[in-house]
């Protein structure tokens, strides 16, 4: 007969543990399985859904760059260069920046060198093409290309520099009369030279002699301020923009204009295409100021962004005014019509400021919009100047205008310049307005910058 066992027995407890361990092993078992085949439906579902999902991002990121993609492998399967994806892109991202409106771009940041002769070039109505500026390096004791040239009068042994005010007459043997700036600056004439091609130059200069130079490209930074003292405590700073180190470059050039006990100052924005708000804000701070002779904190511009409609008012940074303490100090601001951005806010703050500044040249290019500067995590190479929204300046009582399409004039009408506002016209046999044999040109960028118009009516303001 069988006999069933007595669990309370203490003999009958392993057997008592191993049928309870197998029972809950089994139990486990089946819970593991279960969650396993459901882990594996859930699995397949989110994998379909993602799979899905990511067919579906991927193709229209197909569909998106559609053109790009072909673009690319057509130009990896028949250009008879490598290009890679790399440079691709790069090209790519700068082609798409540069063309969204004519102020958006992607630029090289102030660490990266460029590749340049270190001369800048105004062309006029009729397709001439003029020296406006020589710039200089940003690293003490690097000379430019241009800056360093030295020529040889046509015809003679007499030596003379590369300067302002020479008139572009050949590159290279071929003449350059009524090219676009394009052309001037296609793989035939300017954009030929690299550090290993140099090329050859013939200018006209102010007194109607022709010079030639052979000149290459080099690799650095343009410094974006200058500094002359004038003589009679006169001093005078070029800005060429407001990129880069012009905040130092300005600094320095105040710091000098300080050492040189100067009293008075001609500021030149003429050509001065605008840049970042930042370096606006330093160097407003040397150029206007309240009824105390304070600057920091004085509004300069209000922006407002189109997509964020988020509204910001940019300051002076520091109290750097350089009349402060200094009863003889009087202000000339140079402009023109490609005086743009930036420059016309820093022009605003001063006529609103400014009560011992004069403003003399031609209707300034009337840009009120403006660009915000964005670094890339991608890479420290470039920099993307990006359109963003419309900029005001201060009026008065608290009011703010924008000068959008409508130019800035100089504050006085007898320091007005008119001509250059209506048409640029460099033609040699031009006379000024006081009949001189000078052709016009030599007016507004001369190779004696006392010459020029805007500077013998600065000097006459200030003395």
């Amino acid at each position: 007969m069988y006999t069933f066992p007595n669990d309370n027995n203490p003999h009958n407890a392993d057997s008592k543990n191993r049928r309870n361990t197998n029972y809950n092993v089994k139990i486990v078992t089946i819970i593991v399985l279960g969650v396993l085949v459901l882990a594996l439906i859930i699995g397949g579902m989110v994998g379909c859904y993602i799979s899905g999902k990511n067919s579906a991002y991927n193709s229209n990121i197909k569909d998106e760059l559609a053109v790009a993609n072909e673009v690319y492998t057509l130009i990896k399967k028949y250009y008879y260069q490598d290009i890679s994806k790399d440079d691709f892109n790069k090209w790519a991202s700068i082609g798409l920046a540069n063309t969204m409106d004519q102020f958006s771009g992607l630029s090289y940041t102030s660490a990266a060198l460029t590749w340049q002769f270190g001369l800048s070039i105004q062309s006029d109505s009729y397709n001439n093409h003029i020296i406006r500026e020589i710039s200089h390096s940003s690293e003490a004791g690097l000379l430019s290309p241009a800056e360093s040239a030295v020529g040889t009068v046509i015809g003679t042994s007499e030596k003379v520099k590369l300067e302002r005010g020479d008139l572009l007459v050949s590159v290279d043997g071929k003449s350059v009369e009524g090219l676009t700036n394009d052309m001037l600056n296609s793989a035939d004439f300017l954009g030929k030279a690299t550090n290993y091609n140099s090329i050859e130059l013939v200018v006209r200069k102010t007194n109607g002699k022709e010079a030639k130079f052979i000149l290459r490209k080099s690799l650095f930074n343009t410094k974006e301020a200058s500094y002359l003292d004038l003589g009679n405590n006169i001093g005078y700073i070029k800005l060429n923009s407001f990129t880069g180190t012009a905040a130092e470059d300005f600094v320095q050039c105040c710091n000098q204009y300080k050492s040189n006990n100067n009293k008075k100052l001609i500021l030149d924005l003429r050509d001065n295409g605008g840049g970042s708000t930042n370096i606006l804000s330093v160097i407003a701070s040397y150029l206007i100021h309240d009824d105390k002779g304070k600057s920091n904190g004085l509004g300069i511009i209000r922006l407002k962004s189109n997509k964020t409609n988020e509204t910001s008012i940019y300051s002076a940074e520091g109290n750097n005014w350089l009349g402060l303490n200094n009863p003889d100090y009087k202000l000339v601001v140079l402009v023109n019509e490609n005086s743009a951005s930036a420059s016309e806010a820093l022009l605003g703050a001063i006529k609103y400021y400014c009560n011992e500044a004069v403003v003399i040249g031609s209707p300034t290019y009337g840009k009120g919009i403006a660009q915000q500067t964005f670094e890339l995590t991608s890479t420290n190479k470039y920099l993307l100047s990006m359109t963003v929204g419309y900029f005001d300046v201060p009026v008065g009582d608290g009011q703010w205008k924008n000068y959008h399409g409508k130019p800035m004039m100089p504050s006085d009408d007898k320091y007005t310049i008119t001509k250059l506002s209506q048409a640029l016209d460099f033609t040699k046999n031009d006379k000024d307005i006081d009949n001189r044999d000078m052709p016009l040109y030599a007016k507004y960028y001369n190779n004696d910058i006392m010459q020029e118009t805007a500077m013998i009516m600065a000097m006459s303001v200030l003395s």
